[in-house]
């Protein structure tokens, strides 16, 4: 018979194995918002746009879109991880795990096109200094994104009061 801590140390363990994957994709992603940071202020490609009206569209298209995706990201996170459609009664912890580690990769290559929007508007001409939020938010939405344990555990309690059958 196992006991109340025995239970829990081994939940943690199968919670440390199976976001291993994960933190470390979102630690690459972060060193790579690093680098397209860097890109972006020290490689100085000649203006894509010469016109300074289109210029200031293409950069409030890309203002609006990655509003849009911060949104959708964090609405599609926090609606997803519980829905009935992808929690089934007879999941496993490693399967509510494994579901978890797919919808956060996916969510975590959406949210590296942020910093990636940012470089092609400083490229195409716009001073880095109005085009620094992108790195930012990028930068912040995948520390939000990245499944650290004690969130993960967060997550499986409220996975627990909405579905007490797991």
């Amino acid at each position: 018979m196992t006991t109340e801590i025995e239970k829990r140390y081994e939940e943690n363990k199968l919670i440390k194995q199976e976001t291993r994957t994960t933190v470390l994709i979102s630690l690459a992603i972060l060193v790579s918002v690093g680098i397209y940071t860097a890109l972006a202020y020290f490689v100085k490609i000649g203006p894509l746009l010469d016109d300074q009206d289109t210029l200031k569209k293409v950069y409030d298209i890309i203002n609006l879109v990655v509003i849009m995706l911060m949104i959708v990201i964090l609405a599609v996170r926090r609606s997803v991880y519980y829905s009935p459609r992808f929690i089934k009664e007879d999941f496993t912890l490693p399967q509510v795990l494994a579901m978890w580690r797919a919808i956060d990769i996916i969510l975590l290559a959406i949210a590296e096109t942020i910093p990636i929007c940012g470089m092609f508007i400083t490229w195409s001409g716009m001073p880095f200094n109005k085009t620094f939020h992108f790195f930012v938010a990028g930068a912040l939405l995948v520390i939000i994104l990245m499944p650290v344990p004690i969130k993960v555990r967060s997550k499986l309690g409220i996975l627990r009061q909405t579905h007490p059958e797991l």
